[in-house]
């Protein structure tokens, strides 16, 4: 983590790594806690604590390093799972909605429209389902998409699974998580998208043949500006708010891609939509 190598006894610190913190504790003899240390491209989190003799004298201090990056992995894998969970209550409020509906029809005894609410709703999920299903073997990923589903149907979004869609089991080294990171934010992204329009419309494709595995996910949206697109994967960067918590999820997505040595294109032009396509190597270590 620190890259130093070989016996370093007898060197000063500060010729190793930054040392203000350490010098800090030295002089004060108090603790430094989770205090930043850029190093080699690292941003490293700090924690310094000085030694006392008997008498109460600083003889040295002891550090811990973590490496912040994988705190903050950690932490947008939390963030990400908090969205799948609100993806599915999303499906179970609709369902729940629905359902109020077919009671309803029931307790004033509008059979006829009751069984014809029962019949479109039968046809509109085995229509979902058989895409899904027939179309995309692999489990982790139907189980992304039928989240994904639920929260299209709220938020009266028309989102289809591409009928020339074929993707068979993913390589194990192609987790959920990942999944959940690279498909749930380039979904949600698209779904926030193609919201601005009257008919929102948002399209997933998939797919095994070759040496790769390809998602593409379109939309019906707004499209970007050139010059935001030279930007979009870029961390904190974002067109829709200044809130917290914004401009992360097409960065994690990236990443994500990155770590598992593919890559994203990205396509778009004002007034003519996005294509996101997601290009990963079926072989672990394989670039694309």
């Amino acid at each position: 983590m620190l890259h130093i190598g070989g016996s370093v006894r007898r060197t000063k610190i500060d010729r190793l790594i930054p040392a203000s913190i350490f010098y800090a504790v030295l002089k004060s003899g108090k603790p430094q806690m989770d205090r930043e240390m850029v190093w080699k491209d690292q941003t490293l989190i700090v924690n310094s604590t000085p030694i006392h003799d008997e008498r109460g004298q600083v003889q040295g201090a002891v550090a811990s390093f973590r490496d912040r990056s994988e705190i903050e992995r950690m932490a947008n894998t939390l963030s990400e799972v908090r969205k799948y969970s609100e993806d599915l209550r999303a499906q179970s409020h609709e369902y729940a909605n629905k359902l109020h509906v077919l009671s309803g029809l029931l307790q004033l005894g509008a059979y006829e429209d009751a069984n014809e609410f029962i019949r479109e709703e039968t046809a509109s999920l085995k229509n979902q389902h058989a895409r899904v299903f027939e179309k995309i073997k692999d489990m982790k990923v139907q189980a992304v998409l039928l989240g994904k589903l639920g929260k299209a149907s709220e938020k009266k979004i028309h989102f289809d699974i591409d009928p020339n869609s074929s993707l068979e089991r993913l390589p194990k080294q192609i987790d959920v998580m990942r999944l959940i990171v690279i498909l749930g934010n380039l979904l949600d992204n698209a779904f926030e998208a193609a919201g601005k329009t009257d008919r929102p419309a948002v399209l997933f494709f998939a797919t095994d043949m070759g040496d790769d595995i390809v998602f593409e996910i379109s939309d019906n949206g707004p499209g970007m500006e050139e010059a935001v697109l030279r930007h979009i994967f870029e961390r904190g960067f974002t067109t829709k708010t200044k809130e917290a918590n914004r401009g992360f999820g097409l960065s994690n997505a990236a990443h994500a891609v990155s770590e598992l040595g593919g890559f994203i294109e990205v396509h778009s032009h004002p007034g003519e939509g996005t294509v996101f396509t997601v290009y990963v190597p079926k072989r672990k270590g394989v670039d694309s």
